[in-house]
This record gives C-alpha cells, structure tokens and sequence, in this order.
C-alpha cells in the first residue's frame, strides 16, 4: 500500500480583532473581507497545484463568541455570527473549493473578559448552547473540532472524546507555562487516539487526534524542517497529515503561499512522496486509507409522549446529541435516553416539560453527520415528508425510500383517516371462514398494520413484519393506542424471519409483486404457515418479470426502478403443493367490482390483482424430501468422504 502526504491549512476564522497595541490585525469586518477574499480567489487557489492537479483546501474552523460579559476587541458577538457571514459571503466558493466546516471553541473565562482564556472547563457549559443552537438555528453538527489556544485538560478532553470523532488540537511539543503544556505530547505528523485523561498520549479515547503547528505567531513560526519532517516520514512508508493553523484576523495570503512554496519544496526532495491538498476529514479519511462513507441520515418522530430516534449508521457518540428548545431557553439534554438497538434510541421527557422544538445531531466515526428536528406534533413519517428528498444513504436506489407517497397513505390507513381497504374487507372474509378466533396471523409486507383493524373484529391475534421501519414506527405510534402491542410490529425483512416462527395463518398483501423472483419468499411464507396461506399479487398464465421505472416517486428519482412482477399460476401450485398445500384462485373483488374485470392501472403499469388461498393439507416436508434421491445421495457421499467428496 503507497503511503501518502495529506496537505492540510487550517483557519481559526474568528472574525474581526480591534486591538490598538497590534495594528495589523483586522479591525473591522471590511477589513477581513478584503483579506479573505483574496483566498477565495480563483487565481490564488489555482496556484501551487499538487502533483494531481488537486488546489488548496482550507479547513475553517469557526469561532462562535458567546459567554463572555465585556468586549474589549471589539469582537464579532453572538450565536453564528461569524460561520453566517462566511456562508453569505463565500457560501458558493466554500462549496466549489470543496473547504470544509469545522469548530472552534474559546472556553469563557470566569472573570468573562472576551481576550481572556477560559482554564477551568467546569466554570461554564456555554459549548453545550452553541453545539445545541448550531442544530436547531443552523442544522448543523461539526464532526472536526479545534480547541481555542489549543487548551485542553482532563474534563475538556473527556467530553471533547465522547461528541467529536475528529480533534485536531496537538500543538506538540509547544509549552506555553500556566496555558497550555504540549511538550510530552505526539511530535509527529500523524493521528491517534489520544488517552482521555492524558490527551497528549496515546490511549483508548474514542476520538482520532491530528497534529497542527501555527504557521507563524509569537510563540512559533513552522519551519522547512517541520515540513520536511512530514515528507521524510512518509518516505518511510509511514502516512502522515502535515498541517498548520493561522487566523482570518490577519492578512495572510502571502503567508499561505510561504507554507506552499515550502511544501513544493520539500517535494523536490522527496520526488517519491505521493502528497495531496485535503480538507481537515477528508485528510483523516486518507490517513486511516478508508473509501468514502455513506451519507449518514436521522430520523426523529414523536410517539406516544416519547421520542424515537433512528440513524441509518452507527453513529460516534453514545447518544445523539438532543437539543431542546422550550421558549427563549436551550438545553443539552443527556438523560433519559434509552438505546433501543445501534441505530435507534428513545427519549422519554418528563410529562412536566412541555418542550416547542427538538433538534438532534450526530456523526459517524469516519466524519459523516445529519441533524434532524421535530416538533411535538410530528408523528412518524413527519420528518421524512417535510424534508428534500436526497438520494437514500441505506438504498439508493429503491423505489420506497423515495417515495412520498407510500408514507402518506401508511399514515392515513394506521390512523383510520382512509377508510377499510377492499383486500383487506376480502382476506378478513377468507380468513374468518377457516380460523377461528384466537389464532395468530402474520402479515407479512405489513406497511403500518392497518390489517390489525380488520382481523381483529373476528378475533385473530395479529403480528406483522415490514423492511421499512418508518412504516413500522407509523404503525405503532396509531394503533398502540388503540390496543395492538408494539411489539407486535417488527421491522424486518421476510428473508430474515426466523425459521422457527410459526403461524396458523400467513398473509401477504401486494408485495410478493416486488420481489425479483417468488421461490424464496413463497417458500418462507409456507414454511411459516401451519393452516393457511392467503396472498394477493399479481398472477397470471405465465411469469413475467418486469422491470419498471416508478412515476410516483418523487420528481427527480421516477427513472428509478422496481421489479412490478406477474408470478405464472402453475409456477406457484407447484411450489406450494410441494410444501404441503393445496390451492384454491380467488378473484379479487376489487378488480371486477371497480374495474371492469381488467387489472387495475397504477402510475401506468397494469397490475392483474388475484388472490390464492393455500391450505395446509400435508405437513412440512423434510429435509430428506426437500434433498430428494440425487441430493441425498450427495449429501451422504460427502460427509463420508470429507472436504474431498463430490461436488456438483
């Protein structure tokens, strides 16, 4: 594996400083402007290219100055103040450049100075406001973190460890005596998980630590030699990120173009190193040689007095982030967070707080983060239906999850706002001839359950399974109230049903259409049936697989496709009798009642709506018939003859 040199220059973007001792320095937002935008342009960025072509990125960490009580430098105060004006301002380059959004945190000191460094991590919880607003004023939640004079202790680190999955703070070995003390800490261009209590060491934190050198300050000046350093340890065969730090209250291009000049000329000293420009995550990424990681997506609903939080990742932290929102007044809260399973939580507030907006944040370990917020009124699905679509981070290319549709006729078929659908009207009908009350049916592709109503007029205890969990979280949020037990609704697909669940009765309504072949699903069903099978798809004389795009996704995904099959009648028997039933077709009423008799048109596919109703008329088949003769006969060869035995 060839070991690369990620090339990184952070900013510590802060905004104006009006110090009457240091007259150099930025006095006024005009002033940064006219610095700044000479970093934005495409002249300067296009200068110094890396071997690949690759132009400078720069990693702004952003400075929010809250939780201070007096302004002598005149400070740029207030919640989002700075990261606003550089998206206002250079929100399209940002993006062009492809730069990265990053934070910086400068504790308050007790003494609320705001040129004063806060020491004592305890005195003040103002990072745990900025962190909250940023998600609920801004829908943001930094994965990249940056301590203010690169100042940590113990308790900082601990908590820094469990909410940031990237911390570029190694300043080693600088001292500064009574500030900060680096001079024990990692020396070298590379990353680690630093120990919680001693962050300057390696341990078992959670966090990846980087190391990052002022490019010119009174306490450092980066040197050739520290640049050279990076290039001969990557000549080692070792990955190294080389990065320094600067401030938007200086003029500093000329200064970027110093540390450029010195890295192409370390570069010709070391014509083997492979080295490149890279964002402060995208440089982790490539260090630890990880490919790109799916979009990490949350997802946040109200149910029943609690809240349910899902991700489509495993996420860095614990917990979420959640940030809540109750007049004027924000809060982290951390208590009362039960996880549910790796992907999910539930937060139970207490019935006395009576909150008017909730914000949630998370990350995963290799830098992908989401927010999501909510409001007391928003049941499952909510969320997903007010957002933009975007491609789906888990399937990108089904046609459900891109679907708005689908939710909202879920949610109007689980809170009875639709009224009884005809199939389901139908199989109650079947179902209430050959069960009697008290026996369990699975519903299987049970979207919300909706099925539940009319089963259980006639008394049958129902379970249903769906692979769409928001449908299944739909589902519990309206029908729990009304007496089906969550836990009878489980997101699961049908091919990872347990072989040893069991039901009197097995029904499938409008899914088996979706699959790409009925072998499997057909056969896990029976197997799952001890009395009776009931399906309504798409039949006919002979299979038809069809590959279709979906007009009723949303615009923009409608060239996606699904599979919008036709099962052949005497495929079907064959399978089913083969599993010990016997078969009996049943039109579908709402085919001949509604149409005419023809099949039913949908975002112009002709679907041939039939039920089958299968009995259970032999028991299972064993193993042994399932192998029949031949196979049989194979299988005993090769447990006598070993890993040797015949193949087929």
């Amino acid at each position: 594996m060839t070991a690369w040199l990620e090339v990184c220059f952070f900013m510590d973007t802060e905004g104006p400083c009006d110090d009457s001792d240091l007259p150099e320095l930025n006095a006024t937002w005009e002033r940064v402007d006219t610095c700044m935008d000479k970093l934005f342009a495409a002249a300067f960025r296009e200068r110094h290219p890396d071997p690949r072509g690759g132009l400078l990125r720069v990693g702004w960490f952003f400075l929010t100055w809250t939780g201070f009580r007096t302004n002598p430098r005149k400070r740029p105060f207030g919640y989002h103040k700075v990261r606003d004006h550089w998206i206002e301002r250079w929100g399209a380059e940002l993006e062009r450049y492809r730069d990265e959004h990053c934070w910086h945190y400068h504790h308050p000191p007790e003494s609320g100075v705001g040129n004063e460094w806060g020491l004592d991590w305890t005195y003040s919880r103002e990072y745990e406001q900025i962190i909250s607003r940023q998600i609920l004023e801004r829908d943001w939640f930094p994965v990249c973190f940056r301590a203010g004079g690169t100042i940590l202790d113990g308790p900082a680190s601990r908590w820094v460890d469990a909410w940031f999955p990237i911390d570029f703070s190694n300043r080693a070995p600088m001292h500064l005596p009574g500030l900060v003390d680096w001079s024990r800490g990692v020396d070298r261009w590379t990353v680690y998980h630093p120990h919680p209590e001693d962050f300057r060491c390696p341990g078992p934190g959670h966090r990846r630590m980087g190391r990052s050198l002022d490019r010119r300050s009174n306490v450092h000046v980066l040197t050739q030699d520290d640049v050279d350093a990076a290039f001969a340890q990557v000549a080692s065969g070792e990955p190294a990120i080389l990065s320094c730090f600067d401030h938007d209250s200086r003029d500093i291009a000329d200064g970027v173009d110093e540390f450029r000049e010195m890295v192409a000329s370390a570069a010709r000293r070391y014509p083997d190193v492979h080295w490149r420009y890279a964002g402060p995550v995208e440089a982790v990424r490539n260090f630890l040689d990880v490919p790109l990681p799916p979009r990490l997506e949350l997802d946040a609903a109200v149910l029943n007095g609690s809240i349910s939080i899902s991700t489509s990742e495993p996420i860095f932290q614990s917990i979420p982030w959640l940030a809540v929102r109750r007049g004027e007044d924000v809060a982290h809260v951390v208590e009362d967070i039960v996880r549910v399973d790796e992907t999910s939580w539930r937060w139970t507030p207490s019935p006395e707080l009576e909150w008017d907006e909730l914000g949630v944040g998370a990350s995963t370990d290799k830098g992908e983060s989401a927010v999501a917020r909510v409001f007391p009124d928003d049941g499952p699905g909510s969320l997903f239906l007010r957002r933009a679509l975007a491609e789906d981070p888990i399937q990108p290319r089904s046609i459900w999850a891109h679907s708005k549709l689908f939710p909202r006729l879920v949610v109007a078929r689980t809170s009875a706002i639709a009224e009884e659908m005809d199939a389901a009207r139908q199989v109650s009908e079947i179902l209430g001839a050959c069960l009697e009350p008290g026996m369990t049916v699975l519903d299987v592709g049970c979207a919300g359950g909706h099925l539940w109503r009319s089963l259980a007029l006639i008394g049958l205890e129902y379970f249903g399974i769906d692979a769409d969990r928001r449908s299944i979280e739909i589902g519990q949020s309206y029908l729990h109230p009304e007496g089906l037990p969550r836990s009878r609704l489980r997101p699961i697909a049908l091919e990872h049903l347990s072989r040893s669940e069991h039901y009197d009765a097995v029904v499938s309504l409008s899914t088996l259409l979706y699959f790409p072949a009925a072998e499997e699903p057909l056969e896990i069903m029976a197997r799952a049936a001890d009395r009776v099978l009931v399906i309504r798809s798409c039949f006919g004389d002979e299979t038809e697989i069809r590959w279709l795009p979906d007009i009723l996704d949303e615009p923009g995904h409608q060239g996606l496709r699904g599979y919008f099959n036709v099962f052949g009648r005497g495929e079907v028997e064959r399978l089913l009798e083969a599993e010990g039933f016997s078969l009996e077709w049943v039109p579908d009423r709402r085919r001949h009642e509604r149409f005419g008799g023809v099949p039913e048109v949908v975002g112009g596919i002709a679907l041939p709506y039939e039920f089958l109703v299968a009995e259970r008329v032999r028991p299972r088949p064993t193993e042994d018939e399932i192998l029949g003769n031949e196979f049989r006969d194979l299988a005993r060869a090769w447990r006598e003859e070993g890993a040797g035995g015949p193949r087929v």
